[in-house]
């Protein structure tokens, strides 16, 4: 009898944990579906996309850089059709854009609206798709680089204006200011000029009035 009352019990505790593991999966996959929504890159075209698909198109890894450096986010984005930098790099084979956007956190798991991933836009073979990625992998810490590079390049020509006169919190000097004063005191000058030249003319005219009048007597 005691070995028919345990044995139930023992079925029933396992029951409750099969379900409790299930539950705790179901819980967890709906956790990861709220994350992925939450973090999820909305769906549109810009020009920044369109410039990051004709550098990648085109072979051009300067300018594919230069485009990350000015607006890194577009790195992760995505057009209106799901795709975005990493699908182009594998369609193109482009071995430098494929390492710098894995340097940069592309998603190589992401789906465009067909649900295909950017390995599937690959032209070629699965031996040549090995031989592309690892090519890719193998220059990743040079584009890291190249991007750091460009980057305190870039922030070195960002100049801040309060730096520009110091760190003074005197304002910058007005160039209209300086000019009128400049101009006042020049007006001031003038016409202190103005009023001696006065005095001294009339101071002679009136030496050269009395001058005529003392010749005009002796005459």
């Amino acid at each position: 009898p005691g070995q028919h009352v345990s044995e139930p019990r023992a079925g029933g505790n396992a029951l409750i944990h099969e379900r409790r593991e299930e539950a705790m999966k179901v819980l967890s996959a709906l956790v990861l579906m709220i994350l992925q929504l939450s973090q999820a890159v909305e769906w549109a075209d810009s020009p920044a996309l369109t410039n990051v698909w004709q550098a990648t198109s085109s072979g051009d890894g300067d300018r594919l850089v230069d485009i990350m450096v000015q607006t890194r986010e577009v790195a992760l984005a995505r057009s209106g059709d799901g795709r975005g930098p990493l699908f182009w790099a594998y369609e193109f084979k482009n071995t430098e854009a494929l390492a710098l956007l894995l340097h940069m956190g592309a998603d190589d798991d992401a789906e465009d609206a067909d649900g295909k991933r950017p390995r599937d836009f690959f032209p070629d073979g699965a031996e040549e798709l090995s031989e592309f990625v690892a090519a890719a992998e193998s220059k990743i810490e040079n584009m890291a680089a190249t991007l750091k590079e460009r980057e305190e390049e870039f922030a070195s020509y960002q100049i801040d204006p309060s730096e520009a006169y110091g760190d003074d919190e005197e304002e910058a000097p007005s160039a209209g200011a300086d000019r009128d004063e400049i101009d006042y005191a020049d007006d001031e000058d003038e016409e202190d000029e103005i009023e001696e030249m006065s005095a001294e003319t009339k101071q002679r005219l009136a030496e050269l009035r009395h001058k005529a009048g003392a010749d005009k007597d002796e005459v």
